[in-house]
């Protein structure tokens, strides 16, 4: 395993245990889980399946998955808990600490991987714009 998916896998570990004691204190009844606790399960499940698959897509759709949870998109903690700052007379949006610390924490370990992603992606854009201004000049000729 390489030194990209150890440090994607810190932060998703965590994510894994606690998606794992919510969804054990829903099945034990303690608690009702909502939507956002089922959108939670299912994105993690669909990122999970893409580490295997295309890790460059894991690692955006992760970042993705934790600014939804940071946003209180979903849940990913049986105790939801917000948080907001008044800013002379505006109000930031409510955000879940925790989610944004672990938010915090992935883009750390992660920035490497992510620039590396958005350069690899800049370098297929411009091949195929060269691709396509030398089909379209060999046609003309």
């Amino acid at each position: 395993m390489n030194k990209k998916k150890v440090l994607f896998l810190i932060p998703f570990s965590l994510v894994s245990g606690f998606l794992l004691y919510s969804w054990i204190t829903v099945l034990r009844g303690e608690l009702l889980a909502t939507l956002r606790y089922y959108i939670g399960l299912v994105l993690f499940v669909v990122i999970a399946i893409l580490i295997f698959k295309d890790f460059s897509k894991a690692v955006i759709g992760f970042g993705a998955f934790l600014l939804l949870a940071t946003f209180n998109a979903l849940a990913i903690t049986p105790a939801i808990t917000t948080s907001w700052l008044n800013i002379g007379g505006l109000t930031t949006p409510p955000v879940q600490l925790m989610s944004l610390g672990l938010l915090v924490l992935y883009v750390v370990l992660n920035l490497d991987t992510l620039i590396e992603i958005q350069l690899d992606y800049k370098e297929a854009k411009e091949q195929k714009v060269k691709s396509r201004f030398a089909d379209a000049t060999c046609t003309q000729d």
